[in-house]
C-alpha cells in the first residue's frame, strides 16, 4: 500500500471514529455552547450553555489548572427537558492560556464532556504592548485620515489601551472631525475626547448576537426624587429586549430609589447607576416609582413597583422598542386613517440583521403609511445596516442612487448606492424590501452619531422628504475600517479614523452636528431647563408607547394625521389638551412587533465598514 492510499485509510477511519463518538448517545442533545470555537474572555465572564437531558443530571466542571471556572447555576435538572448551566470564568492574570471541561451525568448514561472552554493568557507582557502599538502605527501612518500631521507627532510612551487617546488629541483642532469637545451640559465640558478606538473582543459567529451578561439596564439619568430630601431616583433610559430586566417588567421611565434594600441618596446614587450599568453578577432586589395612567382621577399617579432581577447571559438586540400604531375611519374619534411604525434603535450592529430584517419585514407585512425611526440613542454602527433601513424607506426606485460616497486620505473614493452598497462590492446584505413610504420622520438627539447621522445625510442627497425631531446630533460626519489584531490566540478590534462621508450633493459638513427647525427643537443641550420643550430630552417619566411622555413621537402623531400641533409651554405640553389625551389613548394601544428569538457579534458604534479579513 503506497503512502497515499495509506493516509486516506487512516483519514477514513478516523473519520468513522469520529462519526461513531459523536453519535454515542450520552443522554443529551441540542447543545448549545456560545464559546465552541472561540475563547473565553480574558476578563472573565458568565456564559449559559443550555442542552436538552432524557432525565435528571448533574453536572461538574474540570480545569486544567487551578479552579478558574465554576459553575454558577443550573436550571432544569430534576427531570427530563430543557437544561440550562451557568459557568463562571474569572479574569485571567496569569502568563498561560488555560483550559476547562463541563460534564454532565444524566441519569442511566455514562457521564460524558458537555462543553469545552479555552482562555487566552491575560497578562499584558511588553512585548504584546509594542505588538500592539507597532500595528496600530502601521494603518495611523498611512491610512488615518490626519496621517501626515501624525507621522510629524512626538509619540509619548504609554500602554496599547491608552495609547490613542494619549496621542491622537496632541494634533489639536487639525483632527477634530476624530471625536471634539465635550458640551456645556456635560459634567465633562471643554474636555477633549476621540472616535478612534482599540478593544479586546472575543471571536463570534456570524449569525448571532453579541453574548451580554448583566441586568439589561440602559443609561439612566439621576434626579432628585421629593423636595427637601436627598433622596434620589435613578431614571432609567431603557432596557434592553429579551434581557434579564425586560423580562422582569422594568420598564423606560421608571425611578429606581431602592438597591437590595438600601436607599439611594445623594452619596451613593453614583456607585449604584454604576453597578447596574456595567453588568453586575448577583441578584439584584429593586423597587422603583413608575407614572401610572388612571382612567378615573384622568391623571397619572406614581406607584411602587418591586423588581427582582439575576444577572445572566443574553443576545445584544439594538432594537429597543418597535410597534405599530393604527386608526380607522369610523374610530370616532375624530381623527383620519392611519398606520405608524415605530421603532427604536441603539446602534446598526451586523450580527442584528436577521432581527432587523424581520422587523422591517412586518412593517412591510401590515402596510403602514409612515415611519417614525426613533435615533435618540442610536450611536452609529456598521454602514451596511444604514445603508439597508435607508433602502427599505425610499424604495427601490432609488436603488442606483449616491447613498454616500466615503473619501479616503489618498482621495480614493467608494461610491455606495442605496440598493447593494459599495458600488465595486456590494456590501453582503440583501436587497432591503419596500416599505412603500413618501417621506420619514426622525428623532435624534446628542446621541445620535455617525451611521445614523449618515443615514439623515444620505436621505437629504435626494431629497427624499424628513422631518429631524429633537436635539441637536453628535456631528460624526468620518469613519473608521475596522480591523482585527490577533495575538496569541487574543484578538483586538482596531478602527481608526480613515473617510469622511458626503451624500450625493456632495453634502457633508455637519461635524458640529446637524440641528433640527426651531419648531422641531425639543431641548437646546444648555444648562437652563426653562427654554426647553422638553428638559429631559432624551430621557422620559415614562415608556416609549406613552404619549404623555414622548413628546417627539407625539409631534410627530400630529404631523402624521394633519392635525395641527398645540401650542407648547416651554417647559412641557398640557395633559388637559384634547389632542394629547387622544394622542395617549392611540399610544396605549400600540401593538409591539413580535420578537424573534436569536442567539447572543461585534459591529456597534461609528461609521463602521469592516476589513476583508
Amino acid at each position: 500500500m503506497n503512502r497515499l492510499k495509506l493516509f486516506s485509510v487512516i483519514i477514513a477511519i478516523f473519520a468513522l471514529f469520529s462519526c461513531n463518538k459523536e453519535n454515542k448517545d450520552n443522554g443529551f442533545s441540542n447543545v448549545d455552547n456560545p464559546r465552541a470555537e472561540r475563547l473565553v474572555s480574558v476578563y472573565g465572564e458568565t456564559v449559559s450553555i443550555t442542552f436538552d437531558a432524557k432525565g435528571p443530571w448533574q453536572a461538574d466542571i474540570v480545569c486544567d489548572n487551578e479552579g478558574w471556572a465554576s459553575i454558577f447555576t443550573v436550571n432544569g435538572n430534576d427531570a427530563a427537558g430543557k437544561g440550562t448551566i451557568k459557568v463562571k470564568f474569572d479574569k485571567n492574570t496569569s502568563e498561560q492560556s488555560r483550559k476547562a471541561t463541563l460534564y454532565i451525568k444524566v441519569s442511566g448514561y455514562s457521564r460524558a464532556e458537555l462543553a469545552s472552554f479555552e482562555q487566552a493568557s491575560g497578562t499584558e507582557t511588553d512585548e504584546m504592548n509594542d505588538f500592539l502599538i507597532k500595528e496600530m502605527e502601521k494603518r495611523l501612518s498611512t491610512e488615518y485620515l490626519w496621517a501626515a500631521e501624525y507621522n510629524k507627532l512626538t509619540k509619548e510612551n504609554v500602554t496599547w489601551d491608552k495609547y490613542l487617546a494619549t496621542n491622537l488629541p496632541k494634533l489639536g483642532d487639525v483632527n477634530i472631525e476624530d471625536g471634539g469637545y465635550y458640551r456645556d451640559y456635560s459634567s465633562y465640558a471643554g474636555q477633549r475626547y476621540i472616535y478612534s478606538y482599540i478593544q479586546e473582543i472575543n471571536g463570534t459567529k456570524a449569525d448571532e448576537l453579541t453574548p451580554m451578561y448583566g441586568l439589561g439596564i440602559g443609561p439612566m439619568m439621576s434626579m432628585m426624587m421629593y423636595e427637601n430630601s436627598d433622596i434620589v431616583g435613578l431614571n432609567v433610559g431603557y432596557v434592553y429586549r429579551g434581557s434579564p430586566a425586560d423580562e422582569a417588567g422594568l420598564q423606560r421611565g421608571d425611578f429606581i430609589y431602592s438597591v437590595n434594600g438600601t436607599t439611594v441618596t445623594t452619596s451613593n446614587y453614583q456607585t449604584y447607576m454604576q453597578q447596574l450599568f456595567y453588568n453586575p453578577s448577583g441578584t439584584y432586589n429593586l423597587v422603583a416609582k413608575r407614572y401610572v395612567y388612571s382612567a378615573v382621577a384622568e391623571t397619572y399617579i406614581m406607584v411602587d413597583k418591586q423588581f427582582t432581577i439575576s444577572s445572566a447571559s443574553y443576545g445584544y438586540d439594538p432594537i429597543l422598542f418597535a410597534a405599530i400604531a393604527s386608526n380607522t375611519a369610523d374610530s370616532g374619534n375624530g381623527l383620519p386613517a392611519f398606520k405608524f411604525g415605530y421603532m427604536v434603535t441603539e446602534s446598526f450592529d451586523l450580527s442584528a440583521q436577521v432581527v432587523i430584517e424581520d422587523q422591517i419585514k412586518q412593517f412591510v407585512d401590515e402596510n403602514i403609511t409612515d415611519m417614525i425611526l426613533d435615533l435618540r440613542y442610536n450611536v452609529g454602527g456598521a454602514v451596511p445596516q444604514s445603508r439597508y433601513i435607508s433602502s427599505a424607506i425610499v424604495g427601490p426606485s432609488h436603488d442606483d442612487d449616491i447613498f454616500f460616497k466615503a473619501e479616503y486620505v489618498d482621495g480614493r473614493i467608494e461610491d455606495w448606492t442605496f440598493g447593494y452598497g459599495y458600488t465595486q462590492t456590494p456590501d453582503g446584505l440583501t436587497h432591503a424590501p419596500d416599505l412603500g413610504l413618501n417621506r420619514l420622520f426622525v428623532i435624534v438627539s446628542e446621541s445620535t452619531a455617525s451611521a445614523s447621522e449618515l443615514l439623515i445625510n444620505s436621505l437629504k442627497g435626494i431629497d427624499f422628504p424628513i422631518t429631524v425631531i429633537g436635539s441637536r446630533t453628535e456631528g460624526k460626519n468620518v469613519g473608521m475600517v475596522v480591523s482585527t489584531i490577533n495575538y496569541n490566540g487574543r484578538k483586538f478590534e482596531f478602527a481608526p479614523i480613515t473617510f469622511r462621508c458626503y451624500n450625493a450633493k456632495g453634502e457633508g459638513d455637519y461635524k458640529d452636528g446637524m440641528l433640527p427647525s426651531q419648531e422641531n427643537l425639543l431641548n437646546n443641550q444648555n444648562n437652563d431647563y426653562a427654554d426647553d420643550l422638553d428638559s429631559i430630552f432624551p430621557y422620559a417619566f415614562g415608556n416609549w408607547d406613552d404619549m404623555s411622555f414622548n413628546l417627539g413621537v407625539y409631534l410627530c402623531l400630529c404631523d402624521i394625521t394633519g392635525v395641527a400641533r398645540p401650542q407648547l409651554s416651554q417647559t412641557k405640553s398640557s395633559s388637559d389638551n384634547l389632542q394629547l389625551r387622544q394622542a395617549q389613548e392611540l399610544g396605549r394601544s400600540m401593538r409591539p412587533l413580535s420578537r424573534s428569538y436569536l442567539k447572543p457579534s461585534i459591529g456597534r458604534f461609528g461609521n463602521i465598514i469592516y476589513a476583508q479579513e
